[in-house]
């Protein structure tokens, strides 16, 4: 009977290696589909048979003798490593990095696959080769979605128009010149000097300059006649009072008689007249005179230079222009106009380059800067306009950086502000479709648009092994694979979708014919067990002739 053991155990080796052939061929058969795992094949001994002890006592090295009976196919497992990524290019193409699967409908289940070679059929519904239908979550009308629950078949309506939207938002960021508006400045055309001909300074006396013929003294008054800022005369004067009276003296009294139009200065020699208003300015020194009160037959005379105008007064503005859109989708050519009034202060009038009329908000209106070059106070505007062609008023916010990482400053340096964006469109065509990290379908229309249309769900389980191959590259979970899992794969770990790309076979060829090898010189050599078993056989039957 022996030998009809040892021929068993020759077939179990035949039957076990003939099982990973298939396997092996299933695998190679499959190195170049999309998705596929490879399987792998392990072996387990069958039952061995006591055939005595082994006698010694206590002192034997074993207690018993076994011989095994051949071997069994323990299991055929998949390997679910990731395959290799390839770039197709076709944006229906989609590969996983990392976990999860996609989900599929069949028309009674969901199934799983790796496999991302999608396509959209005739009715805008994303599906397999087999015709199994995506499951994903589909936007409402305005492009939201909401993931996490019951999935549906994507779908992507390709008539799809989307509505124009009124704009509710523009944002402006950059740079506003701290140095755009200057400020009129009059300069005499020549400088005082002392009786020795150096330059006089601000504690020079009156009397020492060579421009005094002769001496001033006690009330007599020097006045100049000056144009203020905005156009009308004044005067301003200073009387000598006692000797040692020095330009600084004069220069301290006229400023504090000129009041807020300007400030006199002694710069190198040279009397000057800054304005304190920044912009456009008739600031000008018309005439300086001696008012001579002393009574003496001589009169007093100081020779005052004439002045001229060294800068004159200018008022910068910077223009940002953009489109904005009513509720019919009718663009509208807004202007905003910024005006620098002061240090750190700029007027703003927004207005519309064909004329639209403004019902609200705030079109004009005045921005204030700290030192700092930052906006201080509030830091958006609104306005209000009348389309003018049957559509409701539009409203929309104005905000002062805070976009797009860009602030709204103020320094002295280029003019760079600009508008960012605005969130108004028109109606606008679908004209392609694109698929993101994150699953989304969203869709590109022809007004420069895009809008999410749907998004793919994912398949996580908690035991891979636990899948059962249907067909086709299609996993189902059983009661083996636990907890399923579906959701987006922005809320899966470690998963992102690639889109133009398919995961390729994980099949490593290398390994598959070095088992090759093996399985074949095995089986050989069960095939030679049962051979080998037969002769003996012969032999035991002949010794009866």
């Amino acid at each position: 009977m022996s030998l009809i053991k040892s021929l068993n155990s020759g077939v179990s080796g035949l039957k076990s290696f003939q099982t990973k052939m298939d396997t092996i061929g299933n695998n190679i058969s499959n190195v170049d589909t999309n998705g596929f795992k490879s399987s792998r094949v392990t072996f387990s001994e069958l039952m061995s048979e006591n055939i005595g002890g082994a006698g010694g006592g206590e002192s034997a090295p074993s207690q018993s003798n076994q011989v095994g009976l051949g071997v069994r196919v323990a299991s055929v497992d998949r390997d679910f490593s990731q395959g290799t990524i390839e770039n197709t290019g076709k944006t229906t193409d989609l590969a996983i990095e990392g976990d999860g699967y996609f989900v599929v409908n069949n028309g009674s289940q969901d199934l799983m696959t790796r496999a991302g070679n999608f396509t959209f059929n005739k009715n805008g519904q994303l599906v397999d080769q087999a015709g199994n239908y995506v499951q994903g979550y589909n936007a409402n009308d305005s492009g939201n979605i909401l993931g996490g629950g019951a999935t549906d078949n994507v779908r992507v309506d390709f008539e799809n128009v989307l509505e124009p939207q009124a704009t509710s938002e523009v944002n402006l960021g950059g740079n506003l010149n701290a140095s755009t508006s200057s400020r009129q400045i009059v300069t005499a055309q020549s400088a005082f000097t002392d009786n020795s001909g150096n330059l006089a300074d601000g504690t020079t006396d009156i009397n020492d300059l060579s421009q005094t013929t002769e001496d001033l003294e006690g009330t007599d008054a020097i006045e100049v006649s000056y144009t203020q800022n905005d156009g009308t005369s004044a005067m301003a004067d200073f009387e000598y009072g006692t000797d040692g009276t020095t330009l600084d003296d004069m220069v301290t009294a006229l400023n504090n008689d000129i009041g807020g139009e300007g400030e006199f200065a002694l710069v190198d020699g040279m009397l000057r007249l800054k304005s304190d208003t920044v912009g456009d300015s008739q600031l000008n020194v018309d005439s300086v005179s001696i008012n001579n009160v002393s009574g003496d037959a001589a009169g007093d005379s100081v020779n005052f230079p004439g002045f001229q105008v060294s800068q004159e007064g200018d008022t910068g503005t910077q223009t940002m222009s953009t489109t904005v859109y009513d509720g019919l989708g009718e663009e509208h050519s807004l202007l905003v106009d910024f005006t620098q009034t002061g240090e750190g202060q700029w007027e703003y009038e927004a207005k519309f380059a064909d004329g639209e009329s403004m019902t609200g908000g705030a079109a004009t209106g005045t921005i204030n800067f700290d030192e700092a070059g930052q906006i201080d106070g509030n830091n958006n505007f609104n306005i209000e306009f009348d389309p003018g062609n049957g559509g409701s008023n539009v409203n929309f916010n104005v905000g002062l950086g805070g976009a797009e990482g860009t602030d709204f400053t103020q320094y002295s340096g280029a003019n760079t502000a600009k508008v960012l964006n605005q969130d108004g469109y028109t109606q606008g065509s679908l004209v392609d479709v694109r698929i993101n990290g994150d699953g989304r379908v969203q869709g590109v229309y022809d007004n420069g648009e895009n809008q999410d249309l749907a998004q793919l769900a994912l398949g996580d389980v908690q035991n891979e092994d636990g899948l059962e191959m249907v067909s086709g590259g299609l996993f189902r979970a059983t009661s083996a694979a636990g907890e399923v899992f579906v959701d987006s794969a922005d809320n899966i770990a470690n998963s992102n979708i690639r889109s133009g790309s398919l995961e390729g076979s994980n099949v490593d060829l290398a390994q598959e014919f070095t088992e090759m090898i093996t399985s074949q010189r095995a089986y050989q050599s069960s095939a030679r067990v049962i051979s080998t078993s037969d002769e003996m056989l012969t032999e035991a039957v002949n010794l009866k002739r």
